[in-house]
């Protein structure tokens, strides 16, 4: 009988920080796109808003499902502060910026200026969406770091 072969580690390229930058980016420029959207009244500026928090949202589970890959292949599971607040970070977020899409398609309207309470909720959430994204970040960073 032949002896077994060693059990090579798997080498996995870096794909949670190159994934996690679409968010990261996307949620902070869209919430930009819609200070600008106040300040000047140029709709492109909230069609911009709009189309990156899609994309800010559609990128989320390719996010979420490397920093998992990472966290159980790379950090052996290891549930500590750091992680507990990354994952419920990036469901908060992931909560946060569906619930700002959906009320966005269902009232296109409460982008109109001037907003009423509908449109400053969305704004809301916008914001949220980037406090989140400063939360996770920060702990991501300090995971790098440190």
């Amino acid at each position: 009988m032949a002896p077994e072969a060693p059990i090579q580690k798997v080498h996995l390229p870096p794909l949670h920080p190159v994934s996690v930058h679409f968010p990261q980016g996307l949620f902070p420029a869209a919430w930009m796109s819609l200070l600008l959207y106040l300040a000047t009244g140029r709709i492109s500026f909230e069609s911009a808003t709009y189309v990156m928090l899609l994309f800010g949202l559609l990128s989320m589970p390719v996010a979420m499902a490397t920093g998992y890959l990472d966290w159980k292949l790379r950090y052996r599971g290891a549930m500590t502060r750091v992680f507990r607040i990354k994952i419920v970070g990036a469901f908060i977020l992931l909560a946060l910026a569906l619930l700002a899409l959906l009320i966005r398609l269902q009232h296109p309207e409460i982008t109109a200026l001037p907003f009423g309470w509908a449109g400053w909720l969305y704004s809301a959430l916008l914001s949220a969406c980037v406090a989140t994204c400063i939360v996770v970040g920060h702990y991501g960073g300090r995971l790098v770091f440190h």
